[in-house]
C-alpha cells in the first residue's frame, strides 16, 4: 500500500481550499449595543468551520449598503431598523436575515428574540413579587416593542391587573431634540400619575435607564417608587443607570449563530425557504431597581431576604423559622396568605432560578450547578428544573449557547 507522506498531506487540503468558492459576508449591525457583540460573536462562531467565509461589518445605515455594491456580497446579516435600508438591500438581490425585528412588514427572514415570551416572563416576575399596578415603557413604531407589550398586557389581563402605557422613541436615525424634549415632558407626566409602587417593563435598556434619570430628576425613588426592568441586559446601560438596572437576559451569541446558519442555507440553496426563529429568553438579572417586593408583612420580607442570601446552602423550612425568630406554622401561614405559595416552593424557585443563572453564565459541570445553586443532588436538581421550566437542565445550557 502507498503511503502519503506526512510532508505532503496539507497539500491536499490546500487544493481543497483552492477549489472552494469565497463567500462575502456583510454585517450591517451597531456594534455600540452588547447586543449586537453577541450577535457577531455568535456569527464568527459558525464562521469557524466556514474558511472561505470573508466577513466585513459596519452599522446599519443607508450610505454604507450603497457604497457596499462594489464590494459584491454573497450575503447580509443585518440589524434593520430603517425603512430606507431595507428598501435598499431588497434592491441588492442577495440573501438578507435581519435580527432586529423591527420593521413589521420587512419581507425577510428575522432571527431574534421571541419577544412575546419576554413580555410573558416580565409580567411573571412582577407577578411573583406581588405588584399591583403596572406600566409599560417602549417604542411605538418598533415591531418588538409592540409584541412585549401585547403579551406583557395579557398575561397581567389574566390576572386581572391593567398596564398604562408610555411611548418614546430610541431608534437611531429616529429620534432629534424636539422629540427628546416631547419625551421628557411625556414620560415625567406619566411617571407623576401612577400609583406606587409601579412595576415598569421597558422594551430595552437604553428606556429604562432614562426612566431612571427622569425619576431621579422629579424625585421618584427607585425602586421604592418605581420598579424597572429592561430587556437584553446591555452591560453599559445598566450599570450607568442609578440604581443599577434588572433586565432580561436574550440568547445574543446563539441568535448570531443561528443567523449565520440561516444564511448560509439561503446563499448555498435557492429552492429553500427560510422561516424566521425566535429564541426564548434565559432569566432575569436582578440588580437593585428591582431590588423590592410589594409585600407589608415584615416576617415574610425577612424570610425572603434570608432564603436569597442563603439559597446556595442546606436550607430548609424549619431553619429558616428559626434564624428569623419567628415559628414555623406562622410562618408557613403568612406565606400562604402573602405570596400564595409555601415557603418550600419559594426556596425551590429562587434556587431553580440560580441554577439558569450558573447554566447561561458558566462552564461549570452540572453537578456543580446543582451544589452551587443549594441543591442536594444532581438529580434533585434534574426533578425541579423539570418541573419549573419545562426542559432538563442540560437542554436549558444547550438552548442559551452557540452549538
Amino acid at each position: 500500500m502507498c503511503r502519503v507522506p506526512e510532508r505532503a498531506r496539507p497539500r491536499v487540503h490546500f487544493l481543497n481550499w483552492l477549489m472552494t468558492p469565497t463567500r462575502r459576508i456583510a454585517l450591517l449591525l451597531d456594534r455600540g449595543l452588547s447586543f449586537v457583540r453577541g450577535v457577531i460573536h455568535g456569527v464568527r462562531a459558525y464562521a469557524a468551520d466556514k474558511p472561505h467565509w470573508v466577513l466585513r461589518d459596519g452599522p446599519p445605515r443607508s450610505d454604507l449598503v450603497s457604497g457596499m455594491r462594489d464590494w459584491r456580497p454573497h450575503g447580509i446579516i443585518a440589524g434593520i431598523v430603517l425603512p430606507a435600508v431595507a428598501r435598499k438591500l431588497s434592491r441588492m438581490d442577495v440573501p438578507v436575515v435581519d435580527v432586529a425585528c423591527t420593521l413589521a412588514d420587512l419581507q425577510v427572514p428575522v432571527v431574534d428574540l421571541d419577544h412575546e415570551a419576554a413580555g410573558r416572563l416580565a409580567a411573571e416576575f412582577f407577578l411573583d413579587r406581588k405588584f399591583s399596578h403596572f406600566g409599560f415603557f417602549g417604542s411605538q413604531s418598533a415591531a418588538y416593542s409592540r409584541t412585549q407589550e401585547a403579551a406583557y398586557r395579557q398575561r397581567l389581563s389574566e390576572a386581572s391587573f391593567e398596564v398604562v402605557s408610555c411611548y418614546t422613541e430610541f431608534l437611531p436615525d429616529l429620534t432629534n431634540a424636539a422629540i427628546w424634549s416631547k419625551s421628557a415632558r411625556k414620560a415625567h407626566r406619566w411617571l407623576s400619575q401612577l400609583p406606587r409602587p409601579a412595576a415598569i417593563f421597558c422594551s430595552d435598556d437604553g428606556p429604562a435607564r432614562y426612566l431612571a434619570d427622569v425619576c431621579e430628576q422629579i424625585g421618584l425613588r427607585v425602586p421604592d417608587d418605581i420598579v424597572l426592568l429592561g430587556s437584553g441586559d446591555d452591560d453599559l446601560e445598566c450599570k450607568l443607570a442609578r440604581p443599577a438596572l434588572s433586565s432580561i437576559a436574550v440568547p445574543s451569541q446563539r441568535i448570531g449563530y443561528e443567523a449565520a446558519a440561516m444564511l448560509d442555507q439561503l446563499m448555498s440553496n435557492e429552492a429553500y425557504e427560510a422561516q424566521s426563529l425566535f429564541l426564548p429568553p434565559l432569566y432575569v438579572v436582578t440588580r437593585q431597581s428591582t431590588d423590592i417586593m410589594a409585600v407589608d408583612d415584615e416576617i415574610v420580607l425577612s424570610a425572603l431576604q434570608y432564603i436569597r442570601q442563603h439559597v446556595s446552602e442546606s436550607l430548609g423550612v424549619a431553619k429558616l423559622a428559626r434564624e428569623i425568630a419567628t415559628g414555623r406554622r406562622h410562618l408557613e401561614r403568612r406565606f400562604r396568605d402573602v405570596l400564595g405559595r409555601s415557603v418550600l416552593e419559594e426556596i425551590q424557585r429562587i434556587r431553580v432560578e440560580r441554577a439558569k443563572e450558573l447554566l447561561c453564565d458558566t462552564d461549570l459541570p452540572v453537578t456543580a450547578v446543582a451544589a452551587r445553586a443549594g441543591f442536594s443532588s444532581i438529580r434533585r436538581l434534574d426533578v425541579l428544573f423539570g418541573r419549573l421550566s419545562g426542559m432538563s437542565p442540560s437542554a436549558y445550557r444547550r438552548q442559551s449557547r452557540v452549538r
